[in-house]
């Protein structure tokens, strides 16, 4: 990226920035591709590192659309612009919405309704919904996790709403209805540094069809490397899967043991918190289906963040102890990050106003 579109981003800092900067289509192109191709551009469809520009009606030449290139490859000529083989493929929303409708979900601290989205840009709340989707199809991490990660699992959703025509439960236990919960298994990664201006560790989550051994190892395998050390608490799953791992440590909740040195969940248990609050506060519900998608958003913002310093807190019991403080990464900052792995992520519109994921793996990055 060059040094003036990295100045650009570097002063958006309040909303008038944001539209200051976001102003003019030709600007936002420009900075889109600096952010997609920051070491030049590449063809989505092979991956050649050559082309040329079209000259377009923005210069006055032919009728081909501003930003439009081919590549120089002779088995390939494909044409393209930057938002070829992305979550933006032709689209008909102008450049300056996208960047702003992102700017706006990364300012947020728990992100936007849709329908909040929808009334500050001006679209309707099917567009809102699906430009949400994009971000977080975007910024979905594929980087298998070492070091020091911790895992456990939570559940989504609650009891199913009582239908009239329903049979009366009862009462005692038998009573009780049945939870439709979903178990999710989540993954934190802890920093490797605290030292001012290191980065805080990734964090995923995924559901998961139970907490069996299959299960749970089916969704840690491809995420965690095998050099890791790993914590949790002593689910059996857990403990079976540890086995795979150089180290696996263990808190026995059970017997009340959260902590032993440096041996906890804590980490992994304050994501999971996070994500049933953006999901109380923010979305209300979320489809199973659809959960990994803001899974992918609510992890990219726990790791945009980076250590700022270390300070005394005394607890209610008059303990002291040492604790990290940590500061957000600008958001505009942040749009290099989702935009950086853009290319080979593409969504398209299903015939019934849902959403069609076609690659989740960026190709050419």
């Amino acid at each position: 990226m060059s040094e003036m579109m990295l100045t650009t981003l570097s002063n958006i800092r309040t909303v008038e920035d944001m539209v200051a900067a976001f102003r003019d289509e030709e600007r936002c192109r420009r900075l889109l591709e600096s952010m997609v191709w920051p070491n030049g551009r590449i063809c989505p469809a092979c991956g050649y590192k050559r082309s040329i520009a079209i000259a377009g009606r923005d210069v006055g030449k032919h009728r081909a659309r501003p930003g439009l290139y081919q590549c120089s490859s002779g088995d390939c000529r494909f044409q393209f612009t930057v938002t070829t083989h992305t979550p933006l493929h032709a689209t008909k929303l102008p450049l300056s919405v996208w960047l702003k409708a992102m700017w706006l979900l990364l300012q947020s601290d728990k992100g936007l309704s849709s329908v909040r989205l929808a009334e500050i840009l001006g679209v309707s709340q099917p567009t809102a919904w699906r430009i949400g989707h994009a971000l977080r199809l975007m910024v979905a991490r594929e980087n298998m996790l070492d070091g020091t990660v911790e895992i456990d699992h939570f559940y989504l959703g609650g009891r199913p709403r009582k239908h009239p025509d329903d049979p009366s439960l009862g009462r005692g236990r038998k009573g009780q209805a049945k939870t439709q919960k979903t178990p999710v298994l989540a993954i934190v990664q802890r920093p490797v540094d605290i030292t001012p201006g290191s980065a805080a560790g990734d964090a995923r989550a995924a559901v998961v069809t139970g907490l069996s051994l299959r299960a749970a190892g089916g969704a840690i395998a491809p995420q965690v490397k095998l050099q890791a050390h790993v914590m949790s608490d002593e689910a059996k799953a857990f403990m079976a899967i540890g086995e795979s791992f150089a180290v696996h440590e263990t808190v026995n909740h059970s017997s009340r043991e959260y902590v032993r040195d440096t041996v906890h969940v804590n980490s992994v248990e304050g994501f999971n918190a996070r994500v049933r609050r953006t999901i109380a506060g923010v979305f209300h519900h979320i489809s199973p289906e659809l959960a990994d998608l803001y899974f992918h958003e609510i992890g990219f913002r726990w790791s945009q963040r980076i250590v700022i310093g270390q300070a005394v807190r005394k607890s209610r019991s008059g303990k002291e102890s040492m604790k990290t403080l940590w500061s957000r990464v600008p958001p505009a900052l942040q749009l290099v990050q989702v935009f950086r792995a853009a290319t080979g992520r593409q969504m398209r519109r299903s015939p019934n106003g849902g959403i069609i994921i076609k690659s989740a793996v960026a190709v050419f990055g």
